[in-house]
């Protein structure tokens, strides 16, 4: 450790600032390794802004690109076009995050932005940060001084990550850019607590899409069965992108509990399965044709001011399923569809709509699970109306087997109801 004083004083705890830091890092070590012991629901909201355009009495000019050493958002006025919401479970283990969709029954181990494969992602907010900052060699501190917060005073020291050290990566375009960092952190002098930690980019990579990215995390102590464990109660990622746009993303943690590594880690998942589906035997599943029409109504409402992507949903056939010009049933009314929820997205401009995109993987027939794979599309005219796109990829490749609702509406929320019905047709599928 490097440690630069700024003063020579204590001010009015007394304490020596190097002492305060060296045993709150010792404590926050032993912290974020205990983190490997819990997992998470971890929720982030993406907004998505653009520069604004000039007023409309000056003469139309070209919006100036900001400038990759300029501070994000310096003098610039912006306009919110959109956001969405993603959910996902997270723990740590050997130091790193790992993540999968809530409830399912497995951890993954590939990258999060193999799970949320659209939009700027990030690793780190749950234990990545503290590992690296108050674990790792070759971080300088400097202390600052003294800050009242709350009516509590908190020493507050300056750090720098060099890039040789630094795990945190950030995604906005095709591959992952690790970058080296700095920022402020503070902390109770006399219970050795960590009240909050900012990480700002030194510099951008080379090839990076964005300019800057600086993240806030707020922390708390939580009490989880018989132990107090440091978790951020939020944290909040600003993007500068470097054609002008910003993106922030606020991620939130709740539903914490004790986790004990009994699940099993998923290595080569397929892409677009998923891990919470049950496995049987494989005698008596459907083998579904491609092109029959399946009517799908919603077990449950979906509201876009708290669904996300990655919530599981459910919906039930609403007519029996038969293959043409045959008397038999291959699905029938009443059967049970599982998936997930995709996207959950508003938009704003140019008009205002909702985009909910649903896949479903399985179906359940009197106990037996078959793979269910359909699609449903909008009418052409709205989806021009809109302006929408009706593009989901995966791993790179156009993702089919989806549904995509679009809900014009000038509301900042919406619910789909339960019992809601829509219009698929089935995509081949195999079975014994």
């Amino acid at each position: 450790m490097v440690f630069l004083a700024a003063a020579l004083a204590y001010g009015q705890t007394g304490r020596d600032p190097a002492a305060v830091l060296e045993q709150a890092r010792t404590r926050l070590q032993a912290m974020a390794q205990n983190l490997e012991n819990y997992v998470c629901i971890e929720t982030v909201d993406r907004s998505y802004y653009q520069p604004a355009p000039p007023p409309r009495e000056l003469p139309a000019q070209p919006v100036p690109q900001p400038a990759c050493d300029s501070p994000s958002g310096a003098g610039r006025q912006e306009q919110l076009t959109s956001t969405d919401r993603v959910r996902l479970e997270v723990t740590i283990s050997q130091g790193g995050e790992l993540h999968s969709w809530p409830g399912a029954t497995r951890f993954d181990e590939r990258n999060v932005d193999e799970l949320i494969r659209n939009g700027p992602v990030s690793t780190g907010s749950f234990g990545g940060f503290l590992n690296i900052v108050f674990g790792q060699p070759g971080v300088a501190f400097q202390y600052k001084g003294e800050q009242s917060v709350n009516g509590k005073t908190l020493y507050e020291y300056g750090y720098r990550v060099p890039l040789a050290a630094s795990r945190f990566e950030i995604k906005t375009a095709a591959a992952w850019s690790p970058t080296a960092y700095e920022g402020e952190f503070r902390i109770d002098p006399q219970s050795l607590e960590l009240a909050s930690l900012i990480v700002r980019t030194v510099e951008p990579p080379p090839g990076a899409a964005f300019c800057q990215a600086a993240a806030t995390l707020d922390y708390r102590s939580v009490h989880i069965g018989d132990s107090d464990v440091l978790l951020p109660r939020q944290s909040q990622l600003e993007i500068q992108l470097k054609n002008g746009p910003e993106t922030r993303n606020v991620t939130t943690f709740a539903n914490c509990r004790e986790y004990r590594a009994e699940s099993e880690i998923v290595f080569d998942e397929p892409a677009g399965a998923d891990s919470n589906t049950p496995q049987s035997g494989g005698r008596g599943r459907v083998a579904v044709p491609l092109g029959l029409p399946v009517t799908l109504a919603l077990d449950g409402p979906i509201d876009t001011a708290t669904a996300a992507a990655g919530d599981p949903v459910a919906a039930k056939v609403v007519k029996a399923v038969r293959r043409p010009n045959s008397p038999g049933e291959l699905i029938p009314a009443g059967a049970v569809v599982r998936g997930r929820i995709r996207r959950v997205e508003h938009h704003l401009l140019p008009t205002p709509y909702f985009r909910v995109v649903l896949a479903f993987n399985r179906v359940d027939v009197q106990g037996v699970v078959s793979p269910f794979v359909v699609r449903s599309e909008p009418g052409k005219e709205l989806v021009k109306k809109l302006g929408a796109s009706l593009e989901l990829r995966d791993t790179g490749i156009f993702y089919w087997g989806v549904g995509t609702f679009l809900f014009p509406s000038n509301k900042s929320s919406m619910a789909i109801p339960a019992g809601f019905e829509s219009k698929w047709f089935t995509l081949a599928t195999g079975g014994r």
